[in-house]
């Protein structure tokens, strides 16, 4: 395939621009941001100053299957053979028509330019994506680097004018390669060690992260059904206006019922009553990063982690609020703000901010706690036409953002104290007496009465039944806070600051992936919110015993740090890979000592979609596509859930599915590429794995 490329002279020189986009969408934003308009290639745009901008799918490029450089890597291969090691595992293109056909693209598109612009998502995760096309194309052009924080025109050119060096990123690069492979390796062999070996008809996952995770519902669950309460007691009297005064005990310390009414018997001799009110400042909220932006909607709304990021990255890509994929609840610096500010100031919370010279809370700023990326904020550009769950988060982010910039809130704590004989009694109360942010969530200012009450207005004593409560289920949200803030599993202080050095386990780009996993693996389940494990989610983590290598929160936390180190240089390949092959090989021992065989009962079993036209095997559905059960025997039929994306239908059901797996024609509604909508019918073509228009 020749590509034609539109020639710029800088300097008297020919030069070829090439931006390569994780996107289409991506790559036609910064067109337009930075060309000033386009008009389209074959998989790709050509700005109108001969500017090139393509773009990946996401991954086009990804390890080779081991089993392809040696049969024992695989399912059908000798399990003694097992742990495999390999370092620096070859690439190929993704076996999907589509992804081989703009693979061919952009690597064309590639060798015909003079400098390359690296504009995937900027992270760990974006550049790799970059890297693996650039590595095995075996192209050797000048990179250069966008770090685009928000998809607004000035966003965009900021991030153009402000590109770095490709070579700086070395390590970045270096280090999403070593994130992917030791993944691979560690969840093959784990995987398949521990499936052969129990003999499971059901393939059971294990991984660097998901089984910790798992460990930790586990361990929650099992923490509440062993949980024996314990009924104790305590002696309080009211006053007039309702508060209560209750009897002053040490921290965990619990009265039977004849010690309270030993006491209660011996009570009757009221002084030293005290009140002392203090006033106490509360400033804003942080900021949101993605992890307590997912924690919150849990909470208020009841949302998956996965669709607040699904819905974030919607909002990102309007160019409404700044990337989504952030670990940060700080912005750099503040200098800005004002712009953006003006730009929204017609909203009436704007403009009292800029009227009455609020500044942003000043701890918010802070470079040492912004690495890849900001906090998540709104951008210069105003949302409009959003609805549903797009207007409801983003009005979430909007006042989040806004109340940062508010005076803080004042509340009053009263404390009322007396003696009777050695025991002390204490009410406390706390009001609202100046709104300040939290005016813009709807609270109105309290009236308090503890501070107007005398020992004459305390009624008589009663005896009060207590019991102690056992921790609540997981929900989504308490789950990511125990991901993020997971150093509190660990006890030696050196693991601990570890832990939070690198945020807990999993990353803000994954954990919501990592709970999904679970859950489609038939680990846990998901009812009224809350996350309980599955019969077999328990029988995979009693098989092991509890300091078994992959069920411990410190490892992963380990694994993050070597690969941190990694990103800045300071930690070689080759150690990293010594470290990676003592683990696989330590695992593997554990897994060969205590493997045990897993019940019938803990099977459970999964809706069947369809049955595969090619081998007659299942077709179940997973978090990205439906398909094939006979994977491990060669069968490649698969129907990916965002086939029909590019033409305006974001997901393929459950229903669709089925209907295009029997060979049916089904009639779906797309857009064209002006955004008019259509209706077309549209197949599975089994030999070319994709789907394609019905009178094709």
């Amino acid at each position: 395939m020749k590509i034609i490329i539109l020639i710029k002279i800088i300097g008297g020189k020919i030069m070829t621009q090439l931006f390569v986009c994780e996107k289409p969408s991506v790559a036609r934003d910064l067109a337009t941001a930075l060309s000033g308009g386009y008009k389209e290639g074959e998989g790709h745009y050509i700005g109108n100053d001969g500017k090139i901008y393509t773009f990946a799918f996401g991954h086009l490029v990804s390890c080779v299957s081991p089993v392809s450089i040696n049969e024992d890597w695989g399912w059908k291969g000798n399990v003694n053979k097992l742990p495999f090691f390999i370092k620096d595992i070859p690439l190929t293109v993704i076996d999907n028509p589509g992804v081989k056909k703009q693979y061919k693209t952009v690597t064309n598109l590639m060798k015909e330019s003079d400098l390359i612009y690296i504009a995937t998502d900027a992270a760990r995760e974006g550049e790799h994506i970059f890297r693996k096309i650039y590595k095995l194309s075996g192209v050797k052009k000048p990179l250069k680097r966008l770090w685009i924080q928000d998809m607004t025109k000035e966003g965009l050119t900021k991030a153009f004018n402000n590109a770095k060096d490709g070579s700086l990123y070395e390590g970045l690069a270096t280090a999403g390669k070593l994130r992917e492979e030791s993944d691979l390796l560690v969840g093959l062999n784990s995987t398949m060690l521990v499936t052969k070996l129990s003999k499971s008809s059901k393939v059971l996952s294990l991984g660097r992260v998901q089984t910790p995770t798992l460990a930790m519902i586990v361990s929650r669950d099992k923490t509440i059904e062993n949980f024996s309460k314990v009924v104790h007691y305590s002696i309080a009297a009211v006053d007039k206006n309702g508060a209560k005064y209750e009897l002053v005990l040490d921290k965990d310390t619990h009265l039977t019922k004849s010690s309270a009414e030993s006491i209660l018997k011996s009570l009757g001799n009221r002084n030293s009553f005290e009140i002392n009110t203090k006033s106490k400042k509360e400033k804003p909220e942080k900021l949101f990063d993605l992890t307590e932006l997912q924690k919150y909607m849990n909470e208020k709304h009841k949302w998956s982690a996965a669709h607040t990021l699904k819905m974030t990255q919607a909002l990102y890509e309007k160019k409404y609020v700044t990337y989504p994929r952030t670990s940060s609840q700080y912005i750099a610096n503040d200098s800005e703000l004002p712009a953006l500010l003006e730009k929204h100031a017609s909203h009436e919370w704007v403009s009292k901010i800029i009227n009455n010279g609020y500044k942003l809370e000043s701890s918010f700023v802070d470079p040492t706690k912004v690495t890849d990326h900001e906090a998540i904020i709104i951008t210069s550009k105003v949302a409009t036409n959003l609805s549903g769950d797009e207007a409801t988060l983003y009005y979430v982010i909007f006042t989040r953002f806004l109340a940062a910039f508010y005076p803080y809130a004042v509340k009053e704590e009263t404390t009322a104290v007396f003696k009777d004989q050695e025991h002390t009694f204490k009410a406390k109360e706390t009001i609202l007496v100046e709104l300040g942010w939290r005016a813009l969530y709807g609270e109105v200012l309290q009236q308090g009465s503890l501070s107007n009450c005398s020992l004459n207005d305390i009624g008589e004593y009663s005896l009060m039944e207590k019991e102690t409560q056992p921790p609540k289920r997981y929900t989504e949200g308490t789950l990511l806070h125990d991901m993020k803030h997971a150093a509190k599993f660990l006890e030696e202080d050196s693991d601990k600051k570890m832990m939070k050095t690198v945020e807990g386990i999993g990353t803000t780009a994954t954990r919501d992936s990592i709970i999904e996993k679970l859950v489609e693996r038939g680990f846990i389940e998901k009812k009224k919110n809350q996350i309980l494990s599955t019969t077999l989610g328990r029988e995979l983590i009693d098989m092991m015993p509890e300091d078994f290598s992959l069920y411990s929160v410190k490892l992963t936390a380990y694994f993050e740090t070597m690969l941190a180190r990694v990103e800045h240089g300071e930690l070689d390949e080759e150690t990293f890979y010594e470290e990676l092959e003592g683990l696989l090989s330590k695992t593997a021992d554990e897994i060969r000592g205590n493997v045990k065989a897993i019940s019938v009962a803990a099977t459970p079993t999964k809706e069947v979609i369809a049955t595969c036209p090619k081998c007659k095997k299942p077709i179940y559905e997973n978090s990205k596509a439906y398909s094939c059960s006979g994977f491990k025997d060669g069968c490649k039929t698969t129907i990916w859930k965002n086939g029909l994306e590019k033409l305006g239908k974001k997901t393929i059901t459950k229903t669709e599915a089925g209907k295009l797996f029997s060979g049916k024609a089904v009639k779906v509604s797309l857009k064209s590429k002006q955004g008019k909508a259509y209706k077309a019918e549209v197949v599975f073509n089994l030999d070319k794995n994709w789907i394609e228009f019905s009178n094709k």
